[in-house]
């Protein structure tokens, strides 16, 4: 399994830059608080954890990335679901934990 956050992945496509890394990790925490109450069992969330996914990986939160794509593909069940779900968790804990650095 993937490093839940790639630091030195987030380093490089921020250039390093301390500012521009808080508004990010702010911007896509922010965005998670609507993610999360859209994951809920019942709804179609494929679109979602597309959009996820790429936020994921372009911030360098690898499992969450690969969470989504399994669950992009997979049958909608609420086990890919609790994935999801759990993966956002311990991405916005690492970038919590990042944050206090």
């Amino acid at each position: 399994m993937p490093a839940v956050f790639d630091r030195e992945h987030f380093d490089n496509m921020t250039g390093g830059e301390r500012a521009l890394q808080r508004e990010v990790v702010d911007l896509f925490s922010a965005q998670a608080a609507g993610w999360e109450a859209a994951l809920a069992p019942g709804r179609d969330w494929r679109a979602l954890v597309h959009t996820m996914k790429g936020s994921a990986r372009g911030i360098g939160l690898m499992a969450l990335a690969q969470a989504c794509e399994a669950a992009e593909g997979g049958a909608q069940s609420g086990l890919e679901l609790a994935r999801v779900r759990a993966a956002l968790s311990e991405a916005l804990q690492a970038l919590r934990m990042f944050s206090q650095d």
